[in-house]
């Protein structure tokens, strides 16, 4: 279980490749029935694709934390966004396990997110993972 031995331990995802038709599906799949406003913009929920995603998936399958992903709660998630991201984007996404507490049988792991493109950082986050069977 992850734990404050961790703390600054990194994951790195570099060359992650925004697709414009992905991006263009995902925009399709939230905007639900509604007409897309803009259509070849990337939406910046894609963030958990080109960010999220492949550094969190490090993150799970780390053996040395050893995150019990049937446990597994996603606590809280929050983006803030510094540039925007356009189809064929190459962004370089990081994270950073930031604290690990354990409470109430619970174990809280906190993560810090970045991701650049062209040596500028384009999104910056965090999330909050909470594993329960973990802790005291």
């Amino acid at each position: 279980m992850p734990d404050q031995s961790h703390v600054g331990r990194t994951y790195d995802a570099p060359g992650q490749v925004v697709d414009g038709e992905r991006a263009r599906a995902f925009a399709r799949a939230i905007a639900g029935g509604d007409e897309v406003a803009e259509p070849d913009a990337v939406p910046p929920t894609f963030a958990a694709v080109y960010l999220l995603f492949p550094t969190l998936g490090q993150l799970f399958g780390d053996a040395d934390l050893g995150v019990n992903l049937a446990g597994l709660i996603h606590g809280e998630q929050e983006f803030t966004f510094h540039d925007p991201v356009h189809a064929g984007d190459v962004v370089d996404a990081r994270a950073r396990i930031a604290s690990g507490e354990d409470k109430r049988g619970m174990t809280f792991v906190g993560v810090e997110l970045s991701g650049s493109h062209a040596g500028r950082e384009v999104c910056s986050g965090s999330a909050l993972l909470i594993i329960r069977g973990g802790g005291s």
